[in-house]
């Protein structure tokens, strides 16, 4: 057998794409620093259109106040460099806290001291040349970020939320119709999943902004549902004996394809009848819920 090629995904196509049409305009504006644009454009190339606005952000207002810092104490402390540059240092990262730019502190800081230490007479056309630079390199990514295919994990959400929806009556068979305890370990791990993929979802720029708003909502409906079938099914669990199946919810089940055996059905007579009861109703109403949902998606 062949050895088999690695997979290559979108996001590394659209990076490379991305590095080389940002060198090719650096060097059209004559630029003598491509690298810049270069690292730019990786910088800006993230997962979510969302992440890449932030990327763009940090990078701009970093590389403008470091190099805006630097041009201003190269000169005022030429014959005093490194004191200028604790001096600096000390008032930009006061200057980013009060702009509340602190995402920004680390990139201002290091943009900052490399042009303290160019030649005086090279600091303002450093800095300007590797602050357009990197605006062609981030301004170039991000544009084909969201030009090519953006990524967009919806599908895969409500993948997610239909598998754990799908596997909800084997937890209840075991617990309520055979007296079992299942783990239920499995279906938190799916919770925390659909958890990050939603927040990284939140992130993308893919519709309107009020279409988007509305997708976000309504999954998030549907993620709260999956969270309450699993708080209903932690509470059947937690409880000590099993309660007797009332002949109502006897019915729902045989409705979602899960027969009690003859005879097990009947009206509650003691507490934990009633409590267990409770939990399974209001479990099989969240499971009728989001069925619906996810038919709607």
């Amino acid at each position: 057998m062949g050895r088999r090629f690695p997979h290559i995904g979108l996001r590394t196509v659209k990076t490379g794409l991305a590095v080389a049409l940002a060198l090719f305009f650096a060097e059209l504006r004559g630029s003598p620093a491509l690298i810049f644009a270069g690292i730019g454009a990786i910088v800006a190339m993230n997962r979510t259109v969302g992440d890449a606005f932030e990327s763009c952000r940090s990078q701009f207002f970093g590389i403008l106040l470091g190099a805006g810092f630097g041009a201003v104490f190269v000169h005022l402390f030429e014959g005093a460099r490194y004191v200028g540059v604790g001096l600096g240092i000390i008032m930009l990262i006061l200057l980013c806290v009060q702009l509340r730019l602190q995402f920004a502190v680390s990139l201002a800081c290091i943009v900052f001291v490399a042009i303290c230490l160019s030649p005086t007479d090279e600091a303002f056309y450093y800095g300007v040349n590797r602050l357009l630079d990197t605006i062609i390199g981030l301004a170039t990514a991000l544009a084909v970020n969201v030009l090519i295919k953006p990524y967009n994990n919806r599908a895969r959400i409500v993948d997610m939320l239909t598998h754990f929806h799908q596997s909800i009556p084997s937890y209840i068979e075991e617990r309520v119709l055979h007296g079992r305890y299942p783990d239920l370990s499995p279906l938190r791990d799916q919770l925390d999943r659909i958890a990050d993929e939603l927040s990284t979802f939140e992130k993308q720029k893919l519709f309107r902004q009020q279409d988007h708003a509305g997708q976000i909502v309504y999954l998030r409906g549907c993620e709260q549902l999956a969270h309450s079938i699993w708080q209903e099914l932690s509470a059947l669990c937690a409880m000590d004996e099993c309660s007797r199946l009332s002949p109502d919810n006897a019915a729902r089940l045989a409705a979602i394809g899960l027969s009690a055996p003859e005879g097990a059905a009947a009206p509650p007579h003691t507490t934990a009848d009633v409590v267990g009861n409770y939990h399974l109703d209001d479990l099989l109403r969240a499971y009728t819920y989001l069925a619906s949902f996810l038919q709607s998606v």
